[in-house]
């Protein structure tokens, strides 16, 4: 056990030295690579923060007005017959949109029910084994058109029920 503690400390850096090796054998400018990669990075950033606020804002106005409350309530009796708590409907609306603003809801059930309850449990499994439930993939002036047709071309997790449902342009 103890090797395998000093393997893991070592796999990291020896693949940046075999990457940055690679990059002098094949003759790539190694930093101004880097720093291309690392501008490109920062502008997605940039790029996705105010959505990222927005989705976070509006998932705690919904918290705040109670409105996730009246979810559990109205679907809660059919979520418990399939075995959902109702607990875990307002997580399943808000992840259909965002994995990351998601997370405040996956706190207020860990901090409610605790982490080991069932609904803890199943919380974490469905925040693990997908990262959204809907993703259309394409630029937004390919999303923004109004002829376009999507057809399922793959699901991500085929053993969760609640699997990402990928959506593509059909060809």
């Amino acid at each position: 056990m103890n090797a395998l503690a000093h393997l893991s400390d070592i796999v990291i850096p020896i693949l940046i030295f075999f990457i940055v090796g690679y990059g002098f054998v094949s003759k790539v400018k190694v930093y101004e690579t880097f720093l291309k990669g690392a501008k490109d990075g920062l502008k997605i950033v940039v790029d996705i923060v105010p959505t990222l606020i927005g989705l976070l804002v509006a998932v705690g106005m919904l918290r705040a007005s109670g409105f996730f409350e009246m979810l559990g309530t109205l679907l809660g009796p059919a979520a418990a017959v399939v075995g959902l708590p109702a607990q875990l409907l307002p997580l399943l609306v808000v992840k259909l949109f965002s994995s990351s603003a998601a997370t405040g809801l996956v706190l207020d059930i860990f901090r409610t029910s605790g982490p080991d309850s069932y609904a803890g449990m199943l919380t974490s499994i469905l925040m693990s084994c997908t990262d959204t439930m809907l993703i259309l993939r394409g630029n937004e002036e390919y999303l923004q058109r109004q002829d376009l047709e999507f057809v399922l071309i793959k699901r991500v997790c085929p053993l969760c029920t609640l699997s990402p449902v990928v959506l593509d342009r059909q060809s």
